[in-house]
């Protein structure tokens, strides 16, 4: 489980076929089969040294991501998985990515907050909820507006700076994970049916 609160961003050194390796921004050998959340993908390490650690991205993985999208030197945010007396800043994040879709607008505002309008599909509407959460990227983040078939969220500078939703374009794909009480909320509404 997660949280959805980054704590770093990491650089792609190389991209091998299924295996990922990434800068070791933590400076120590991680521990083989530990779980870290990549741009809101829990990947579990294969291996480690200092300076770089390892991962392998199966085929399921890559279609439900935007890793087909990614590239040596792009950015990954990062969060370990939380310990069982952890605060919970945001919300309960699981690391399965739902969807993925698309940035159409970019808006910077006065106060150089920004907004990023986001296109989905109609099949998840009832997932989006003015104000509710929402994890992009694995950045927890709330709902600004539910724009019909789009949905709007507004992200601090500070943000901006700590995560990889800087480097962000209009056309960009991104990792989505609903907020998972929600999900359970709708699953069994639906089961009532």
């Amino acid at each position: 489980m997660f949280s959805g609160i980054i704590e770093k961003k990491a650089k792609i050194l190389n991209i091998d076929n299924w295996n990922y390796t990434v800068d070791n921004i933590f400076n120590k050998i991680l521990k083989t089969g530990i779980s870290i959340a990549h741009d809101w993908a829990c990947m579990t390490i294969t291996e480690s040294d200092s300076e770089k650690y390892s991962f392998f991205v199966m085929e399921e993985s890559i279609k439900r991501t935007n890793f087909k999208n990614k590239k040596t030197w792009d950015f990954f945010n990062i969060e370990w998985s939380l310990k069982l007396l952890d605060t919970m800043d945001w919300h309960f994040v699981s690391g399965h990515i739902d969807t993925t879709w698309e940035v159409v607008n970019i808006k910077e505002n006065n106060d150089w907050s920004k907004y990023y309008n986001i296109k989905f599909s109609n099949k998840y509407s009832n997932l989006i909820i003015d104000k509710w959460s929402i994890t992009i990227n694995w950045v927890s983040l709330t709902i600004v507006d539910d724009l019909g078939d789009q949905l709007s969220v507004s992200i601090i500078p500070l943000t901006q700076e700590i995560t990889n939703i800087w480097d962000l374009k209009i056309s960009d794909t991104v990792n989505l994970e609903f907020d998972i009480l929600w999900k359970y909320i709708n699953k069994l509404q639906l089961n009532r049916k």
